[in-house]
């Protein structure tokens, strides 16, 4: 069953089709589903069906999905990759909308390009443009799954770059009133893997596009370790190599959702690395060594705490990479990442993270917190 909305997005009863939300400025139709599957939207191919579902491509389409959901009382989530999410086997009870706004738009400017990107362009094809241009700034985030409109979310980071140091601008809809907001660098209180986004305005906003700023002709990024001793006595270093060099990094931990490369049914790191105080850390590394230890397991910051290996914890708690337990289980290149192995479930996975909390906790003293955002649990989180 479904029902067709007008133009102010009244609802006018029962209709057989897909519900037509309208919106007048834009000129544009909007389908909106029932009961969709949302299971092959994600990369863990997990999830039971949204109640409602549109796949919007402008901003007013995006605006009317909005209109549509405020009209039906219904409550909202924006899914975009889906590549950082794990959907309850319940689904959404609400309306899903699939951010599919696309573009981009150049202006250099001295030494810097400022390009503003649809929230709905693949992310790293987004990287893949700016080092083929010869932007520096993004050439560490390679591979990163998901869309231009998640990285300001998530503070995207890898490798010694992070979103908040390219991000200058924000535009995104106010949910409730469908307005038009610009968010300025500081507005979008980045922080470790955190924003304004995912904190304090959580749920209130859809972007619908971001600008970036990035730095013409400089040389690339080599601050991360690893990086450098990647690329110690190799000569010259480019944007385009340090780009290879991070997807062959992110290979090896089994971290690419690329056409080309390993696979894994997953939603890349599930569990954040803590960060902790100094002294707190101490304890901990005592714990660690008797544990077996590991190498390059932690990471002093400049605020003068310390980010610590959830990887290193969850090996030493006893779950060794390629761990399996039933249909769920680690991947073989990195206890970070769980795996739906064989058709798994959300409460499965859920329920095999929750073991692996409870072993860490029980041996170190430190509860992991899910980096993965849990979508349609009755629960708020049910890993916290």
């Amino acid at each position: 069953m479904g029902c067709r909305v007008s133009d102010t997005g009244a609802a006018q009863g029962p209709d057989r089709n897909p519900i037509k939300a309208r919106h007048t400025m834009m000129n544009t139709s909007l389908a909106i589903k029932e009961n969709h599957s949302l299971k092959e939207l994600t990369t863990f191919r997990i999830g039971g069906p949204a109640r409602f579902f549109a796949a919007v491509a402008t901003e007013g389409q995006a605006r009317g999905a909005l209109a549509f959901a405020r009209e039906s009382r219904v409550p909202v989530f924006v899914l975009g990759g889906g590549s950082n999410i794990l959907v309850s086997d319940a689904g959404f009870p609400g309306l899903v909308i699939l951010n599919r706004i696309q573009g981009r738009e150049t202006r250099l400017e001295g030494g810097y390009a400022h390009m503003r990107a649809g929230a709905g362009e693949e992310w790293d094809a987004i990287v893949h443009y700016c080092v083929e241009n010869g932007w520096q700034g993004v050439e560490c985030l390679s591979g990163i799954p998901g869309t231009a409109g998640a990285a300001p979310v998530q503070n995207i980071g890898a490798y010694g770059q992070s979103a908040d140091a390219v991000v200058s601008e924000v535009r995104a809809l106010h949910r409730e009133s469908g307005e038009v907001v610009v968010f300025s660098n500081p507005a979008c209180g980045f922080g470790y893997r955190t924003s304004f986004f995912n904190s304090a305005g959580s749920g209130k906003y859809l972007i619908t596009s971001v600008l970036f700023r990035l730095i013409r002709d400089a040389a690339p990024d080599l601050s991360y370790r690893d990086l450098r001793e990647y690329f110690s006595g190799r000569g010259e270093i480019s944007l385009a190599r340090v780009r290879k060099a991070v997807l062959e990094i992110r290979n090896t931990k089994g971290l690419l959702t690329l056409h080309g490369y390993d696979v894994f049914q997953s939603a890349g790191s599930f569990f954040k690395n803590p960060l902790m105080p100094a002294g707190q850390f101490e304890e901990l590394r005592r714990k660690v060594q008797d544990a077996g230890g590991c190498t390059a397991w932690a990471w002093p910051q400049p605020s003068g705490e310390v980010k610590v290996s959830a990887a290193c914890l969850i090996q030493c708690a006893g779950f060794s990479r390629g761990f399996r337990q039933g249909k769920v289980g680690l991947s073989p290149r990195h206890a970070l990442i769980l795996v739906n192995y064989q058709d798994a479930s959300a409460d499965e996975i859920i329920a095999f993270a929750r073991e692996i909390q409870e072993k860490v906790r029980e041996r170190f003293g430190v509860l992991l917190k899910p980096e993965v955002q849990l979508v349609g649990f009755s629960t708020p989180n049910p890993l916290l």
